[in-house]
Formats: structure tokens, C-alpha cells, sequence
């Protein structure tokens, strides 16, 4: 993606987000550091011990809009149906507004 800052120092054509530092695969692996506990389960807490490239993360107006709405319809139907079932259930009102869910967003996705 070409960003051009204007003479306003602006630009129009995407969101900057900030500098991620990306592991460089082959100079170091992960490392367990600790446990986090989120919610009921129990997840490793993980440090990269090798070296890393710094990037600026910027994405387009149409990727952030589509993200947008695809966080929308996921607080929408969490609103009117709840979290997601564990196990999928034919029946089931959630899961076939998840299942929904799922589908639309493949299909911005271009997993369709």
C-alpha cells in the first residue's frame, strides 16, 4: 500500500496503526515465560528470544471498513443470541446465527 502524507501532513488512503516488531524466524524460538488465566482457561505466556523487524501495520479504508462491520455483526448477534455454543447444534437459534456469521464474513474474506 503507497501512503502520500499532503501538504497538511494527512493522509487519506489508509489507517496507521503503529510499529509492530515481527519475530525473524530462524534467529530464535519461544520461549515459555508464565501462565495467563483468561476467563475459565488457562493460556502460556510466550517471549521470542531471537531477532526481530520492526514494520509499520497501515491498512486500507476497505479492510478497516470491513472490519468495522464484521466487529458490528459479531457484538450484534452476541447482543440478541449470546456467546457462541461450545459444540454446534442443529436446532440451536445461536449457532445458526453464528453459522450466518461465519459465512458472511468468509465471504468478505474471499474464503467463498
Amino acid at each position: 500500500m503507497r501512503i502520500k502524507v499532503g501538504k497538511n501532513r494527512r493522509y487519506d488512503v489508509g489507517h496507521y496503526f503503529g510499529k509492530l516488531k515481527l519475530p525473524i524466524e530462524g534467529t530464535g524460538e519461544w520461549k515459555k515465560t508464565g501462565k495467563m488465566k483468561l476467563g475459565k482457561s488457562s493460556h502460556d505466556v510466550v517471549k521470542w528470544t531471537g531477532k526481530e523487524k520492526e514494520i509499520e501495520y497501515w491498512e486500507c479504508n476497505e479492510c478497516f471498513e470491513d472490519v468495522g462491520h464484521q466487529t458490528w455483526l459479531e457484538e450484534t448477534i452476541e447482543k440478541l443470541y449470546g456467546e457462541r455454543c461450545k459444540d454446534y447444534e442443529m436446532g440451536c437459534a445461536c449457532c445458526q446465527a453464528w453459522s450466518v456469521c461465519d459465512t458472511i464474513r468468509d465471504h468478505i474474506n474471499g474464503e467463498l
